[in-house]
Order: C-alpha cells, then sequence, then structure tokens
C-alpha cells in the first residue's frame, strides 16, 4: 500500500557497505516496526540489487518499541522474534547484521510545504496515522541509512545464554541508531515543560532553595516559583513550522539582497556531528548572525543548535520568534542571584546531557568597530564545569568567521563612532536596519575555522581537571584551575575565527584609502594599492583558510561602487565624502589582524632603522599585539615571524636592507609603505 508514493536514496555510512548489502549473509535490522519502513527498504533493496529482505529468508528483523498493558504499568521493550532465532543459530557468527535508518522528509531545502515539515522524521513514537501521513506527504523524500555491520563473530562466539546475547545485540543496535539519529535530527529534547521539570528537580538547584528558604515553607514555596520563572525565561521552544518560515525567508534574504551566503568548511561538521557534541562560537558583526548559522546547518541536513541570545533581544513577539528558532535566552550579568545561576547553569548541563549542539557567540555582543572583542568569560566557563560530568561525549569548539561586504548596521555604527552613545537593544533599533533591505548588500561568507577539541585543549592547560572537581555548590575560587584556563580557551577561539578569515572586497578597499585625506581620488593609484594589499597578505602565509577575493583589483572598485560605498565616479577617478570613509573603518577593522605586523614594520621604518632594533621592539610590544588582535604566534616564535615578514616585504620591494642592516622604504614604493604604516597608526598609539 502507498508503495508508489515511496522513492527512496540509499546513503551509506562507508564504500565497503556498499558492497556487503550485495551479499546473501545480510541479515538487515531495521530501527523500527514500521511497515512503511520495510517497504522502503525492499523498494531500495531492488532498485539497486541489494540482498532483497524478505521473511521465509529469516533475513531482516525490525526492533520493537516499549510497550505496556495498562497505563500504570512500566513500559517494557520486546526484542524481536527472529533476533532470538539468529542467537540460537549456530552459524549466526558468519552472517552480516546491517542496521537500517529510514528517515523521511529529512531535506529541507526541498520541502515546498509547512505540512511536510510537520509529518517530517522526529523522535516521537509514531503511530499508525501519523505514519501513513508521513509517506503521503514526504515519500518521495525518503532516505535508506546502511550504517556499518555489528560485529557479529564477536558476539555470537560468546559462550552465554542466546537471551544474554540477544539483549546485548538489542543495546548495541539502539545505541548506533540513536547516536545517528541524533547527528541527523537532534537529540531527543522531548519539551519545553519536560526540560523545566529536569532543571527544577536536578540537585544544585533543590539545594539553593533549600538553603535560601532557611527551613520556611512559604519561602521555600516562593523560591520555587522563581526557579520556575527563571526556567520558563531562559529555555527555547524550538518550531519545526516556524523553522519553516525561517528557512523561506532566509533563502529569499540570502539570494535577493545578498549574493547567497557561502559557507565554507562544512564538511567538517558532517564528520564530527556524530559523537561529539558541537560548540558553535562564530563571530559577531550583525543582527543577521543568530540565523546564518542555523540557516545553513538546517540546509546542510544538520541539528539545529540552542543558540545563546542576550535577554535584551526576549522583546515582544521578536523574544518568541527567536525561541521558536532555537534561542535561549541568558541575563547580561548574573549578580548576586545565585538561584538564577544554578537554574541556567542546569540548564546548560541539561542540554549537553541530551547531546545537543550549542551556539554562542564569545564576543558576548555585537562588534561596533569590526574588530573581535574580547570573549566573554561566563558561558566559556560554564561549560568547562559541564564538562565535567560528560564521561562518553567529547566536546568541540568550532570557531566561525562570518564576514559581509556590507552589514545591515553600517549606519548605527558611524553614529556610534561619531560619539553617540551606545543604544539598548530594542525591536525599533533591530527593525530600523529594514532600511537597507531594498539595497545591494554584495557577498556574505561563512567559514568554519580549525576545532578546539576541549579534553585535549584541558589536559595540555589543566592537567589535574579531572581530579580537581568544581564543587557547583559552591563560588569558584578565583584561583583554581578553572579561573586561569578560562580565557586561554576563550582566547583560543578567537584566534581560530580570526585564521579563518574571508579577506572580503569592501575590507581591501577601507584598507587603501585609510591614509588618503583626498575627496577626490585615482583609480589607477587604488589599483596598484588593493593589488599590493593582497599580495601582502597572501604570501604571509597568516593561514591556509585565508580566502582572498576572486576578482581583480579594478572589479573590486566597481563593487564598492554597486555596495553603494561612494556615489561620484568618473572614468579615472572616484570621489569619496568623509561620511562614506568613516563608514568603510568598520570593513578595515575586520582584516586589520592579517596586516598588522607589516603595518608596524613599515610605521618603524618611515626613517632608517637598525633590523635589530626592530626586531627588538617588536618583542616588547609583542605581547599586546597578540593580545588585541588574536595572533597565532608564540613569543618564542616572534623574532623568526619577524625575520620572514621583513623578507617578504623586501621581495615585493616595499622595503630595501643595505649592508649594514639598515630598513628603509623603498623610494617607488612610498605611496603603499605609507597606506600600511598608516594602518598600525590607526590601530595602536605609536611608541
Amino acid at each position: 500500500m502507498l508503495n508508489f508514493l515511496i522513492n527512496p536514496d540509499a546513503e551509506f555510512e562507508t564504500e565497503e557497505v556498499k558492497r556487503l548489502v550485495q551479499s546473501r549473509k545480510v541479515v538487515y535490522a531495521l530501527s523500527t516496526g514500521s511497515s512503511f519502513d520495510l517497504n522502503a527498504l525492499i523498494k531500495t533493496a531492488k532498485r539497486n540489487n541489494f540482498s532483497l529482505p524478505k521473511r521465509n529468508k529469516k533475513n531482516f528483523f525490525q526492533l520493537k518499541g516499549a510497550k505496556r498493558l495498562f497505563p500504570w504499568q512500566k513500559p517494557r521493550r520486546r526484542s524481536p522474534r527472529e533476533l532470538h532465532e539468529l542467537a540460537r543459530d549456530s552459524k549466526s557468527k558468519d552472517k552480516i547484521i546491517i542496521p537500517v535508518d529510514v528517515f523521511w522528509g529529512k531535506a529541507p531545502d526541498r520541502q515546498d510545504h509547512w505540512v511536510k515539515l510537520i509529518f517530517r522524521d522526529s523522535w516521537e513514537a509514531g503511530s499508525f496515522l501519523r505514519n501513513f501521513l508521513k509517506v503521503i506527504f514526504n515519500g518521495r523524500q525518503t532516505s535508506v541509512f546502511f550504517h556499518k555491520p555489528l560485529e557479529t563473530e564477536e558476539i555470537f562466539t560468546q559462550k552465554r545464554s542466546s537471551d544474554h546475547l540477544v539483549l546485548k545485540t538489542d543495546r548495541l543496535l539502539r545505541a548506533r541508531f540513536r547516536k545517528n539519529r541524533q547527528a541527523k535530527i537532534g537529540p531527543d529534547i522531548s519539551n519545553k515543560r519536560t526540560l523545566i521539570h529536569a532543571i527544577l528537580n536536578s540537585s544544585s538547584v533543590k539545594q539553593e532553595i533549600r538553603v535560601t528558604s532557611k527551613g520556611s515553607a512559604r519561602l521555600e514555596n516562593i523560591q520555587k516559583r522563581k526557579a520556575y520563572k527563571y526556567a520558563l525565561e531562559i529555555c527555547s521552544d524550538i518550531s519545526y513550522p516556524v523553522i519553516y518560515l525561517y528557512d523561506k525567508a532566509l533563502n529569499w534574504f540570502w539570494n535577493n539582497r545578498y549574493d547567497g551566503l557561502e559557507i565554507i568548511g562544512i564538511e567538517k561538521i558532517n564528520n564530527l556531528a556524530v559523537g561529539n557534541s558541537l560548540i558553535y562560537t562564530p563571530s559577531h558583526r550583525s543582527h543577521i548572525d543568530y540565523l546564518a548559522l542555523s540557516y545553513e546547518l538546517y540546509t546542510n541536513n544538520l541539528m539545529l543548535p540552542q543558540i545563546v541570545a542576550g535577554k535584551n533581544l526576549n522583546l515582544p513577539f521578536l523574544g518568541r520568534i527567536l525561541r521558536n528558532g532555537g534561542a535561549f535566552f541568558m541575563r547580561r550579568s548574573f549578580g548576586p542571584n545565585k538561584l538564577y545561576s544554578k537554574v541556567f547553569f542546569e540548564h546548560l548541563r541539561k542540554l549537553f546531557q541530551r547531546g545537543y549542539s550549542i551556539e554562542f557567540f564569545p564576543e558576548g555582543g555585537r562588534t561596533r568597530t569590526g574588530r573581535l572583542l574580547p570573549p566573554r568569560p561566563g558561558i566559556i566557563s560554564m561549560i568547562i564545569k559541564s564538562f565535567q560530568d560528560m564521561d562518553d561525549r567529547d566536546v568541540k569548539f568550532l570557531p566561525i568567521s562570518i564576514s559581509y561586504e556590507k552589514v545591515l548596521e553600517g549606519k548605527s555604527h558611524l553614529k556610534e563612532a561619531k560619539g553617540q552613545k551606545k543604544k539598548k537593544e530594542n525591536l525599533t533599533s533591530i527593525l530600523s536596519t529594514i532600511s537597507d533591505f531594498r539595497g545591494y548588500l554584495g557577498n556574505a561568507y561563512l567559514q568554519f575555522g580549525e576545532p578546539v577539541d576541549l579534553k585535549s585543549f584541558l589536559d595540555k592547560h589543566a592537567p589535574n581537571w579531572q581530579k580537581d572537581t568544581i564543587d557547583l555548590s559552591e563560588d569558584t575560587d578565583k584561583k583554581s584551575w578553572l579561573f586561569e584556563v578560562t580565557p586561554l580557551l576563550g582566547s583560543k577561539i578567537m584566534t581560530n575565527i580570526n585564521k579563518a578569515t574571508v579577506v572580503t572586497s569592501s575590507g581591501l578597499f577601507a584598507a587603501s584609502i585609510c591614509d588618503i585625506s583626498d575627496k577626490e581620488i585615482d583609480k589607477e593609484r587604488l589599483v596598484f594599492r588593493l593589488d599590493v594589499l593582497k599580495k601582502v597578505i597572501e604570501i604571509s602565509k597568516y593561514s591556509e583558510l585565508i580566502k582572498l577575493p576572486n576578482i581583480s583589483s579594478s572589479e573590486i572598485i566597481e563593487k564598492i561602487k554597486k555596495l553603494k560605498f561612494y556615489k561620484s565616479d568618473m572614468p579615472k577617478t572616484l570621489e569619496i565624502s568623509k561620511n562614506e570613509k568613516n563608514l568603510m573603518e568598520f570593513y578595515k577593522n575586520n582584516i586589520l589582524h592579517l596586516l598588522i605586523l607589516q603595518a608596524y614594520v613599515m610605521y618603524k621604518s618611515r626613517k632608517k632603522i637598525k633590523k635589530n632594533d626592530l626586531i627588538n621592539d617588536f618583542i616588547e610590544i609583542f605581547p599586546q599585539i597578540k593580545k588585541d588582535f588574536f595572533i597565532d604566534l608564540s613569543l618564542s616564535n616572534a623574532e623568526e615571524r619577524m625575520c620572514k615578514i621583513l623578507d617578504d616585504l623586501e621581495e615585493i620591494n616595499l622595503l630595501k636592507i643595505n649592508s649594514n642592516d639598515e630598513i628603509s622604504w623603498s623610494e617607488n614604493k612610498r605611496d603603499v609603505a605609507g597606506m600600511l604604516a598608516s594602518l598600525w597608526l590607526e590601530s595602536l598609539p605609536a611608541d
């Protein structure tokens, strides 16, 4: 029945599995007892000439869900009869058990109606009616996933009872299915009410309530109501119909106002999603950052993260939309409110325990200057504390660089740069950015940086972290290893974000005009400056992940005009106002870390300077540069790096070094040398 609606695609965990499913020794183990799942497997096997599952061949079985006869009974799980027969069979060790998952409607980018989204796969046990509707609405968007085989020889050669072997096989299969399903559709977090119940029943929250109430039943009830209110304020409430609307709106936005959102390195996430708790840590330059990552994960069939958002965004209407998209809210400061602190921490810990991925902005708020802000320690510290309770999962931080050729908030950044006080976020301020929606915004880029494995990081920087357990019922001692390692981890994340920078056209253009005071600028002069900037970044080999624009310098100037960063244009010159130039500062600062060391050299060598003197001066100021610009360089390697920079700049004829080791600017490159020196002068006070 309904077979004509089922059009499954086959997926394989490895290429070896693709070969194995053609063997007659294969026994398929389906993750559910659904007849529709079985039909999808049969249709896939026929289409691809795989071993065909048939009851008379006894070459498949289906796991059964837990059931109870009466409502007051505890549900009991039953093992399939075919698995018992397999355990008693003396030839079972020669069989190849291939676990099989069937996903209905998992490709969100192809779903063209909200009804299909409602009847996609989830963790909820499906009734016959729900499964029936799932086939009707999503039968043509079905994926049959073949896992790596179980080690049957190792299992069935054990001298144990057949019941024991069945129980072990059943558990191994369910663990495999749970892990894969979690990576595909997200963990089973049930609903908001269930999560809140778990938070309020945690030992640390109950202990705080007992301590605060001091034995008074009335005060205890008041504290319980407060804790409930806090949990309600914090928790997200993911709604897939709302996410469907996000998908449609953002798909229009990225492809109509931007030239698309280019994602780089998503294959890393596909490989890491199984078996790891992932912590996404993007740079924060625009309000749209909140949805950029979720949009790309959703369209690439990856678990949606829980997003840490400031309580200032929990506004009427907007807060509900963000909460439905996976945002949970955090106060800027916990202050002396220990109960709120315990509730928030337990919420974070429950997310980890259930395998959810989390997204937070390590800077805490949006940068108004374009440079990365110092990381805030709060969430990082809580994640480390939570990790002590996680014995069976790895945690990986995924630094992400998000770059825009034009941000929506450019005008507000300009006002704040002129001295206007930073305004608190409100619905009016956020909606005011919509005025820029009508204009062309260029390209947007999201690049995944090098992951940071939390266990390896702690083993290196705090070797006793596993033994020196932190008591969550007390305030953390500021002299503890946690207090020392938190800023180190924050700095590592920010450093890896910088190493994944995508250099935009607007960033290069802004750097090229940094020292020009004239309104009218010669285009040929700009083209030469842009060529030099690209060459300096290219030969510096800052990181393998750095991406430069794949268009010519002349095309960059044309694109800046299209972005309306300047309006007056003549065949050989362009005219840029003071306001327009100030607006470009934000984009210059996006890439300043890539040029700051070269800028320092050019500034120091504006007058002749001995090579050793320059290096010694650099060593002295290096710790501050490293801290301010999150540069991946140790003090022991600083001199070697500086020597390479000097060689590079001499090679492209920006510097000359005479026989007395005196460094000075090349006469025919004084214009671009002055440009680079100006980058240093504008970023840090001269010594």
